[in-house]
């Protein structure tokens, strides 16, 4: 027996809604948070009660990027759904998932939100204050590109391997001074 096409549409229908009647949208979770510039952040979007199969929604991240559709099925995804993303600026951001219409999917039921607070860049990390070899003590300030100086004391041996130079800069040692350390690279005539 055939059935008109109209008929057809609204059973497809109804199975749809059906499957999903039971559960929905309802929690969002955003770890960490808050989050530094840059750093991953994990969006975990769950459904309550049987969750929905076979449905799409979509994940607006509030940054203006663009938003991340999801089809939920048993061979696509099922809930809970973990997205990563990354954040460029500091700020607050209200991260959102709602059902949405996908190609052969229809909308997933329920909305839900969280609140996430981005804040300024990480630190960078504080440079290490440079060693000076055994036998030698460090003379004067370290310079702000990281230059330094270490004076030997009586009968201090120089060292076999000299210290590491930051980017920029090298190495050098005054066997009369009795001092070696690392400087500004001189230009060269």
């Amino acid at each position: 027996m055939k059935y008109p096409l109209s008929f057809s549409l609204i059973l497809a229908s109804s199975l749809a809604l059906a499957q999903q009647a039971s559960g929905k949208i309802d929690e969002i979770k955003v770890e960490p948070n808050p989050a530094r510039v840059g750093q991953e952040v994990r969006i975990t979007v769950g459904a309550s009660g049987d969750a929905p199969t076979n449905c799409g929604m979509v994940v607006h991240f509030d940054d203006g990027s663009e938003s991340r559709q999801v089809k939920i099925s048993s061979g696509e995804g099922k809930f809970p759904v973990t997205i990563a993303k990354t954040y460029a600026n500091p700020g607050n951001y209200i991260v959102k998932a709602e059902g949405k219409k996908i190609t052969t999917h229809f909308s997933c039921p329920g909305v839900s939100t969280a609140n996430l607070k981005v804040e300024g860049k990480p630190e960078a990390p504080k440079p290490v204050a440079p060693a000076c070899p055994t036998g030698y003590k460090m003379q004067g300030k370290v310079g702000k590109d990281g230059s330094f100086t270490c004076k030997g004391a009586k009968g201090a041996k120089k060292p076999e391997t000299p210290p590491s130079c930051a980017e920029k800069l090298e190495y050098f040692s005054n066997d009369k001074s009795a001092q070696l350390g690392c400087r500004a690279v001189k230009a060269k005539k």
